[in-house]
């Protein structure tokens, strides 16, 4: 049977709170009591239990993360950078797939303050009382990616404008100018930062303004049941879905002056983006370019053109963050903006002439 606290603290002669202390490095252990308790954890092979490292109500060696979608593969990578940070501080990874559901996010900060967590890394909420209630709560807040409006936690973010006049002068440089943009939504405050980025580009590059190539899909797939409102994402009938955005796409290509290419907002899109031009017969990146956001191009055939953010670093910068509040609550938040970087794939290339 493994040693216990108690076993520890018979075997040193001291109580069991002191042994805690002396775990959790509790300064007021005289340096003497301290030696004999390690002596003791020692000989008798004690790994101190989470339980016990908590026992003075310093930490419970746990951090929350709030995902809205453990299949993105963006998230998981966030996921990987900071488990990766955290492991080496003997911290674990408590994750909380929340569907990007207000009532799930509830739930879940209740779970986690249940759990006594250290800190909490959120990507993004929908609805931003989920932040201030942590705060209230006592919990450190780190933000990836999405700013949540809130001066006291810390934000790893990327250069999202920026990011999308990458592609842009991507698509430029080939010979494209009628650029049609697609997303989920405008609305999200890093789909409002990524068309800041398209517009800044059009100016730049002198490329028309033309409404009707701005495309936000979810009210046209909502309006059909192909598009789940709690998730952010196509829902349940793929099949019909694609073929809902396959006429989408063929809209666009019957229009009196066409788009010779297609940006992409996010990884989802730009997967249904390819397959749509498939369904009609069309190659990507011959007929009709398509660059995306974070296409998981490991399991993609065409390989996707796309801006790549550095999901992982962000994730162990978010970690790092969280650490330093965690160590001294009163340290100030900081922000930190990372750059993206374009990669080429199979699915750009020059425009067809007419």
């Amino acid at each position: 049977m493994a040693a216990t606290i108690r076993d520890v603290a018979r075997k040193a002669g001291v109580s069991h709170t002191t042994v805690s202390n002396v775990i959790n490095n509790v300064p007021k252990v005289s340096q003497e009591t301290r030696q004999r308790v390690l002596e003791a954890m020692k000989e008798l092979n004690y790994e101190p239990s989470i339980a016990a490292r908590s026992l003075g109500g310093r930490r419970s060696y746990l951090v929350g993360y709030m995902v809205p979608a453990i299949t993105n593969e963006f998230f998981m990578n966030v996921a990987r950078g900071a488990e990766r940070v955290l492991y080496r501080e003997d911290t674990s990874l408590f994750l909380c797939d929340t569907g990007l559901a207000a009532s799930r996010e509830t739930d879940y900060l209740r779970r986690l303050v249940r759990h006594r967590v250290d800190g909490i890394i959120v990507n993004y909420v929908a609805d931003k009382k989920t932040i201030h209630n942590a705060i209230r709560a006592g919990i450190p807040v780190v933000a990836v990616e999405s700013p949540v409006g809130e001066p006291k936690i810390s934000l790893v973010e990327v250069d999202n404008a920026g990011a999308a006049m990458l592609a842009v002068e991507h698509l430029v440089s080939l010979g494209h100018h009628e650029i049609a943009v697609m997303a989920i939504d405008f609305e999200s405050d890093v789909n409002r930062e990524r068309l800041r980025g398209f517009q800044n580009a059009q100016k730049v590059y002198d490329l028309r303004q033309r409404p009707e190539l701005l495309m936000p899909l979810a009210p046209l797939l909502r309006e059909n049941g192909y598009f789940d409102q709690t998730s952010t994402s196509i829902a349940a009938s793929p099949v019909a879905a694609h073929r809902e955005f396959a006429q989408i796409v063929d809209g666009l290509l019957k229009l009196p002056e066409p788009p010779t290419a297609l940006f992409c907002f996010d990884y989802q899109t730009a997967v249904l983006a390819v397959r749509a031009l498939v369904q009609l017969g069309l190659t990507p990146g011959k007929q009709v370019s398509v660059v995306g956001f974070d296409a998981p191009n490991s399991i993609c055939v065409p390989m996707i053109t796309s801006v790549i953010q550095p999901a992982a670093e962000m994730g162990a910068l978010a970690a790092e963050l969280l650490l330093e509040r965690i160590a001294d609550q009163r340290a100030k938040p900081r922000s930190v903006r990372l750059s993206a970087q374009l990669v080429h794939g199979d699915t750009s290339g020059p425009p067809i002439q007419p």
